[in-house]
Formats: structure tokens, sequence, C-alpha cells
């Protein structure tokens, strides 16, 4: 049995909780935690992303997590962070870029690849190209343009589209590659990218699209609710509703049978825990 304390704190959050819905601020209890938040920018960030160490990775799609450092969003992929330069949630797309290039100039050099294999709903979008990067290279064919700004001693680098690699021994002789995405408008000619090209491409950044789980989900967020994973990657996702958290859809109702936390105490048409 909860305690008389724990049932007039819940009481209290429920009284902000109808005030907030009097000034036309959605009453969801259920979902307080995993609120839109901004790291000081002005662009406000919300589900399906989550704020890394404020949030728990229940509140949106698993590899969907922001860190705020300084003003800056930068989203996990993988081993790395990526700066996200802009959201558009109506077109389920985001612009992220490399977070440290290692050459503020206008000839930056890729750091690493990228690799989106920490979440299995993130995609590019048909815009985005390919671009294989060949750095330090001892020997190379003589008539082929290189990245100038990036000439070191004999050293030489390229950046070629793929599909238009030009026929080398380009590992053997060059000291690292890198497969990066990049957005190229202008200077994708055949036989490679310019300094200024590239190095514009790289720092404007690559388009991702978000697309929601199948399992479940798309029902769950066309209801009114959002998906929420636990831990663990076999675990069955959830849907935050108004008035709780479902395995099945939301409903304005309250006829679905709650599947998580049954100890709930039931005031007016919420739920809230005890």
């Amino acid at each position: 049995m909860a305690s008389l304390s724990h049932h007039l704190s819940s009481l209290l959050l429920l009284l902000n909780l109808l005030d907030a819905a009097t000034n036309g601020d959605s009453v969801k209890p259920a979902i307080l935690a995993c609120r839109s938040f901004d790291c000081g920018n002005g662009q406000i960030i919300g589900y399906p992303f989550w704020q890394q160490g404020n949030q728990d990775e229940h509140c949106g799609y698993p590899g969907f997590a922001v860190s705020c450092y300084g003003q800056q969003p930068l989203l996990h992929l993988f081993d790395h962070l990526y700066q996200v330069k802009k959201i558009s949630y109506p077109e389920n797309t985001l612009i992220a870029t490399f977070r440290d290039l290692s050459d503020g100039s206008k000839c930056p050099m890729a750091p690493h690849d990228v690799n989106l294999n920490s979440s299995p709903f993130l995609n590019y979008t048909t815009g985005v190209k390919m671009v294989k990067c060949f750095y330090n290279c001892t020997l190379y064919p003589p008539s082929l343009p290189d990245i100038e700004c990036l000439r070191y001693g004999l050293k030489r680098s390229y950046a070629f589209m793929e599909g238009a690699i030009p026929e080398f021994d380009w590992r053997k002789y060059c000291e690292s590659t890198m497969r990066v995405p990049v957005a190229v408008k202008t200077g994708n000619r055949r036989d490679g990218l310019s300094g200024d090209d590239f190095g514009r491409a790289l720092k404007e950044g690559f388009e991702l699209t978000w697309r929601s789980p199948e399992s479940g989900c798309r029902s769950c967020e066309a209801s009114g609710g959002f998906c929420g994973f636990g831990n663990g990657p076999n675990q069955k996702p959830f849907c935050f509703c108004n008035d709780g958290k479902r395995y099945d859809v939301c409903s304005d109702k309250g006829d679905v049978t709650l599947a998580f936390e049954p100890d709930f105490i039931a005031i007016g048409e919420h739920l809230l825990p005890f």
C-alpha cells in the first residue's frame, strides 16, 4: 500500500497537469519524462529522438539518442557523434554533419566513415551520394586531378563518386580510405571532386530519413501515441498514451488494459502511478 504522502504527491502532480490542460497543453502523464528539449540554439528536438543522459531510451527509437554539448545537438551514430543541423518532422528527415572536421578551412578532411548500423530505422535520402576518399597516396595515376589543398609533400589525396572510381590499387598506395555521404550539388565530375566542392559538401552535411518501426509502432502513432522501446533488442515496443503505457494502441475511452506498472491510482480520466 502506497503511503499517504505518495498519494498526495500524485494528486499534486495531477492538479499541475490539469492546470496545464486549461492553458491548452496536452495532458500526458505517462510521457512527462519524454518531453521535447532544446540544446540552447532554438531547435526543438523531440520524439522519435530522445536526450542522452536526461531521458530514458524508451522515449524514442533505438539509435536516436541526441546529446547537448554546449548549444550543439549531437546525434549518436554507431561510435561517433554528428552535429544535427536541421530536423524536419513533417518530412521525417534531418541534416547531419561531422562534429569535428580535421581542418576548419574550406578544405576539411573527413575524419572517419559514416555507419548507420546503430539504428535500423535510419537511411540516406535519395539526394545523398556516397564518396570514396583516398588520403595521402604515395603513388597515383598522374592524369587524375587531386584535392590540391590536401597535398603533403609528394603525397596526394583524392575523392571520387562511388561508381566512378578509376581502376588503381588505391588501398596499397594510400594511407587511409574513407566512405562518406555528401549532398553533392556541384562539381560532381566523373573524374573526381575538387577541394572546394568536397570541403563544401562535407560542411553542408548529409540528409537522413527515418521510418516508423513496423512492429506495432505505426498503429500506436496513428492512434495519437508514441512508441517506446525498453532495454534489450528483442523487447516488444509499448505505446505511450495520455492515460498510460500500453502494448496496444491509445484509446480515448481508456478501455485498453494496461500492460505496464499495474499499481495505478485512477483520478478522473487519468492514471497516475504510485
